[in-house]
């Protein structure tokens, strides 16, 4: 008996991250990409089938169901990977997910809007422009008051039959003492300033872009392909570390991806030969010893700064281009945030916490009281201990 779809209890929201971890790599919903586009898959299949094929593909294709194998035919015998762990309540709401999805309709281009005055502004940008330039001019317009001032004070001094004094000038401002003194002072404050933000930039690296031994292209497999950070860095919302996915996260879509747009074949080979995989036969070599690929890591913090990416992600519910930056736009990544200390407690001031619907801050009773009474409209991750030393320095 086929159920209908409305008896499901179902959690798009919920739905929606289990499709990122684990569809979204090798599934769209209105394309085709490893696999067939999922739009409208919940009415082409009973709910019963989808529960089967979902969680072992390959046995429902060794029982010689005819979808089955019509599908494994189709798609070139690329085998689909099992999740026997997902249980029929998260199917549902995978399903959900792609029912909403499904219903909003293919994205639309932005390419076109954003060409349309999109210039990326560089790093000085027109204020900066307009501000040194006005700093500019207020300077000119003091030096002619000044040289106005001493002349009308000059003119005033003659008709009274006093000695005039040396007429204003560049020269006459350099041979002045208070300006001798107030510029030394000037001075030492920017060395002082200098040396301070080079040392406390000791071991930071904004900007650090460095080669990695494979090739490997978040613009193409996050931003083009859309697969979900969490899918490969699957410790970002569970432990302290995001953690670098090994080999065999790669192979789950490069047992059958053998070449690549830019690179072609040679980027995924040096996976195989980390790994020991034959890409003729698509079979692992037995007794191959492996060997780890060597990735160079770029974020670093000091050994004594605690940071845990699931108390941000998870809790705090931060984007990872909130400190990475725009990661899917970027064919070579480099650091894109100063992690410094400054850098953090300036965030933790101005990030508002996500108090609604969130059992982790529920201790926080007092908070809550005085949103509900109108005394609070927000908490900002300061109000919660946010910039106390011993959060990050213990």
């Amino acid at each position: 008996m086929i159920i209908g779809q409305n008896c499901f209890a179902q959690d798009a929201g919920a739905g929606e991250g289990l499709y990122k971890v684990n569809c979204a790599s090798c599934h769209k919903i209105h394309e085709k990409l490893v696999g067939p586009a999922l739009a409208g898959v919940q009415d082409k299949y009973e709910r019963e089938w989808l529960y089967t094929w979902i969680r072992n593909s390959q046995a429902m294709i060794k029982s010689g169901d005819e979808r089955a194998v019509a599908i494994y035919n189709e798609y070139n015998q690329s085998v689909m990977t099992a999740f026997p762990t997902l249980q029929p309540a998260d199917i549902d709401n995978i399903l959900a997910y792609i029912q909403v999805e499904t219903e909003k309709g293919p994205p639309v281009d932005v390419a076109a809007t954003t060409a349309v005055g999109g210039a990326t502004e560089n790093s000085f940008g027109p204020t900066g422009i307009f501000l040194l330039l006005l700093t500019l001019v207020l300077i000119a317009v003091a030096f002619l008051l000044a040289k106005v001032l001493s002349n009308l004070n000059n003119v005033k001094l003659e008709k009274a039959g006093l000695p005039t004094k040396e007429p204003f000038s560049m020269g006459s401002i350099l041979q002045n003492r208070a300006f001798k003194t107030a510029a030394g002072l000037a001075v030492f404050s920017l060395l002082a300033y200098t040396t301070y933000d080079n040392a406390s930039s000791l071991g930071r690296q904004e900007g650090y872009q460095p080669a990695q031994p494979i090739k490997f292209s978040h613009k193409l497999h996050a931003g083009q392909y859309g697969v979900d950070c969490q899918y490969c860095h699957s410790g970002a919302a569970k432990g302290k570390s995001a953690v670098i996915p090994s080999a065999n996260v790669c192979m789950n879509c490069h047992k059958q991806i053998q070449e690549g747009p830019v690179y072609g074949k040679k980027e995924i080979a040096k996976i195989y030969a980390a790994i020991g995989f034959d890409p003729k036969t698509k079979k692992y070599i037995e007794g191959y010893e492996q060997k780890p690929i060597e990735w160079v890591r770029i974020h670093n913090l000091p050994d004594h700064v605690y940071f845990n990416h699931a108390q941000h992600v998870t809790a705090g519910g931060i984007e990872c281009q909130k400190c990475h930056g725009e990661i899917q736009e970027m064919e070579v990544v480099g650091q894109h945030s100063s992690l410094g200390m400054g850098w953090c407690i300036d965030c933790h001031r101005e990030t508002n916490v996500k108090f609604a619907s969130n059992d982790y801050y529920s201790i926080y009773e007092k908070y809550h009281e005085e949103i509900k009474n109108g005394e609070r409209s927000q908490v900002t991750v300061e109000d919660i201990g946010g910039t106390e030393c011993q959060k990050c320095h213990y």
